[in-house]
Formats: structure tokens, sequence, C-alpha cells
């Protein structure tokens, strides 16, 4: 199965572009489904057709969804849903408002990423094509599998253990309703889930992200930022689709600033972009609504091409050994002015960039090795270990000083 995902900065036109590239992939013949996951669906509005939280029919080899969220309590969160309404019921609110406060952060996301496995494990598609929010809720839902580990790593265990003596203890004698058995387990399952979605989204032969952008300086920039995170999450971006360009054959005075600046722009993606696969698209007369509209918007960005083939494979992380040395290169194309800090614990690595950071559970090549350092060339940050070598001598000098001492 193929994954396609299609983020960007707001209003570039990622919809429609997702849409498009839906429509050729049916029509050659693929099994597609189209999922928007935007709290502000539009998905419907572009297709013309009526989606909704359940996958429905568009045409033959597509279908679509939009991710419903109240839809998917009902359904997937259950027993979450109902402690957290239990709880707060508890606590003196309405059952009205307790079921409403009980829709905590971050299930709406991975109600989106359960979707993916299940189309992977039903094996019922060839292609996924998802359309995605605006890139800070992107970048939040392809990090989620990450952070949500985490606390699963550190807090999900002491907090079961610590429910043990409590349900022994004072659940005798308070009102407020303790996690049942059920609940726990639903945790641990996503935990699992969200993992197997993980290995599915950070792997180049299954999924691909492509970036939209319009040629306008502050979409560029945003668009750099996003790609640079992507990679620190290890995602792939295959890919860039430039959309709304305008016609070099406008004549109007009017029009002759805007071409200029426009031609610069676009110089500028082809320069720092290289060498990803670049599609274009024009700025259409009118919006770009219904199959018509966006069979010709597929004709514009993929010509006879398939719009389903992976472009690139290339991973954006990769261990090198050799010189005495084992390296982590972690490709980072636009560092711009964002802080970088960088350091290990236990067998993590610990990369933040700005605001996102990235937790790398080193494999058992790097991990407990010495952290001697990094180096950016390019695109590209590599990060030293101790070599094999090294270690293995430290240990041989540790077990020789040893010696001496039993002999005493």
């Amino acid at each position: 199965m193929r994954v396609i995902i299609y983020t960007g900065k707001g209003g570039v036109g990622k919809t429609s572009v997702a849409a498009a590239t839906a429509l050729r992939s049916a029509e050659l013949g693929h099994r597609t489904v189209v999922i928007s996951t935007d709290a502000a669906h539009s998905l419907s509005d572009s297709l013309e057709v009526s989606l909704s939280g359940t996958v429905q029919r568009i045409q033959k080899n597509l279908d679509g969804i939009e991710v419903d969220i109240q839809l998917e309590l009902e359904t997937r969160w259950k027993e979450i849903q109902a402690y957290f309404s239990d709880f707060l019921a508890s606590q003196g609110m309405d059952n009205v408002s307790a079921k409403e406060m009980a829709v905590f952060p971050g299930m709406e996301l991975m109600s989106a990423l359960f979707y993916v496995e299940d189309f992977h494990k039903s094996k019922e598609y060839d292609v996924v094509v998802m359309d995605t929010a605006p890139t800070a809720d992107t970048l939040r839902l392809l990090a989620f599998p990450d952070i949500a580990n985490w606390y699963f790593d550190h807090l999900f265990h002491m907090f079961r253990n610590a429910l043990k003596v409590a349900r022994a203890t004072v659940g005798r004698v308070v009102s407020t309703p303790l996690p049942t058995d059920e609940f726990l387990q639903d945790i641990e399952d996503l935990r699992e889930r969200l993992r197997y979605v993980r290995d599915l989204l950070s792997d180049p032969e299954i999924t691909s992200v492509r970036l939209v952008v319009n040629p306008e300086k502050m979409v560029i920039s945003e668009t750099q930022r996003a790609y640079t995170y992507l990679c620190m999450y290890g995602y792939t971006v295959e890919s860039i689709v430039v959309n709304r360009i305008l016609s070099e054959g406008i004549s109007d005075p009017f029009f002759a600033d805007k071409l200029e600046e426009q031609r610069a722009h676009l110089k500028t993606i082809d320069e720092m972009f290289s060498p990803l696969k670049t599609f274009r698209a024009g700025l259409m007369p009118r919006e770009v609504l219904g199959r018509a509209a966006l069979e010709g918007l597929a004709d514009q960005l993929f010509g006879d091409e398939d719009p389903t083939k992976a472009y690139s494979l290339e991973s954006p992380m990769r261990i090198i050994s050799g010189d005495g040395e084992n390296r982590l290169a972690v490709k980072l194309p636009f560092l711009m002015d964002q802080k970088l800090e960088l350091y290990t614990r236990k067998d993590v690595l610990v990369l933040q960039l700005g605001a996102f950071k990235k937790s790398i559970v080193l494999p058992y090549a790097l991990a407990g090795k010495k952290l001697l350092g990094a180096d950016l060339d390019g695109a590209w940050l590599t990060i030293r270990f101790e070599g094999d070598e090294v270690v293995r001598k430290k240990e041989k000098g540790r077990r020789g000083r040893k010696t001496p001492r039993k002999a005493r």
C-alpha cells in the first residue's frame, strides 16, 4: 500500500491537489481512499460530494472520509471516554458537559492515524491519499506517535503500578472512580497501534510526504521549516508541488511586478528544494471544484505519469561506520535561524530544533557509546559516537586493571 501525505501552509491548495491525485489514482485502476484530517474539512466541497466520518464510495476505485471526532468517540474510544466522563461527573460536572470535556488532546490525531493502520491491515486499498491540516497541525499529527510513546514509556507503567495500590486502599473510601482493567488495556493497545503506524509512516517504500507551495516568500519560508522538521521526525519528503503559478502570457501591466516577483520565487524554489521532484500547476481561472476541474489540475501536475509513484526512497536518517567512529546522519535541509540542541540520555538521542523535539532510540550499534560531537555538512547533520574498536580497548583495559587486584 502507498500512503501519500500532502501538507503545506494554509490556503496553498492542498485539498485540491490531494483530491486531484486521488481521482487520477482511481482512474488508473488503483483502489484509492482519500482521507481528510483537517478539523475544518473542505474535501467534500472540492469533490462536490457528501462525505462524513465513515468511508463512502465516491466513484469506481475511489472512496473518501472526513474524520469526525464525535463519531470516533462513540466507536473507537468507548472505554476511555466512559472513564473520563464518569470522572468529570464525579467532580460535579453535568453529564452533557462531562461527555464534551472527555475529548482529550490528540484523539483526533490518533483517529486519523488509526485509519491508515486499518487500511494497511485490511489490504482493501492500494493507495491512501491524506489531505492534512495546515503545516503546524500536520507536524503535530506526524510527531504524535513518537511523543505518545515517550509518555507511555515514562508515565503509563508508573501510573498502572500506583493504581494497583490505590484500588486496595483509597479506592475503598473515595467516590472518585478508578480506571478499570479494560481502560488500562485500551491504553496499552493504543501504544502498540501507534508503534505500528509510526513504522508505516517512516517507511519510504510505503509513505511519501509532498509539500505544496505557492511562489510567495512567506509560504516558501514555512515550507523550508516544514521540510526540516519532517526529516527530523524520520519522514521521507519526496516531491514538491508548486501551485497557482501565474501564466507568463499575461500582458496586463497590473501584473508586471507580480510576474517579476514570481520569477524570482520560482528560481528560489528550484534552487532550494533541488533535487526533489517538482510538480507545477497554474492559477486556474475559476475555483477548482468538481471532477472536471480536478481532472484538469491532475493533467497539469502529472501529465501521463502515475501520481502514486515514489519519486525518492531516501531515508532522512542513516548509520555510517568507519575511521574509528560510528556516525548517525540526520537530514536537516534548512536550519535557518532555529536553535539546535543535541544530547544523549542512556540509549536515547534527543534532538531539539526550535519548538520541536525528537527522541531517537539509538540502535544497538550506537547505544551506550560516548557522544563525540556533531558536524553540519550541507543538508546533513552528522553525529559522531565512539567506534567499536575504542569501546573494546576500553573494556579490555578495565579487565586488565582488575586482574592484579584479584591476584593480591
